[in-house]
């Protein structure tokens, strides 16, 4: 096959999409620092900054407010508790 390229065919595990994002200048900048740096495609830091995100242990709301747990006393099931002045005239 004289003339064509061959391409790798495991470059990504799966279909991607395309996706285009507006960056401030400061933004642009960090990120062209971080490629050069790294030696890495803009695409491929921003991947690996999407996944850690998704993966981290912190990223769920429960996980966030964790430290407020047992922070309020009072009944555990809400429909028990009187409705003492509220709604009601």
């Amino acid at each position: 096959m004289k003339g064509l390229a061959r391409l790798p065919v495991a470059g990504y595990r799966a279909a991607m999409t395309t996706l285009t994002i507006k960056l401030e200048p400061e933004q642009q900048a960090w990120l062209d620092r971080q490629a050069k740096a790294l030696k890495r495609s803009k695409g491929g830091i921003i991947r690996d900054l999407i996944q850690r995100q998704q993966v981290r242990p912190e990223g769920s709301l429960g996980e966030a407010l964790a430290d407020l747990r047992g922070a309020v006393s009072g009944s555990s099931d809400l429909s028990t508790r009187p409705l003492k002045g509220y709604g009601r005239r």
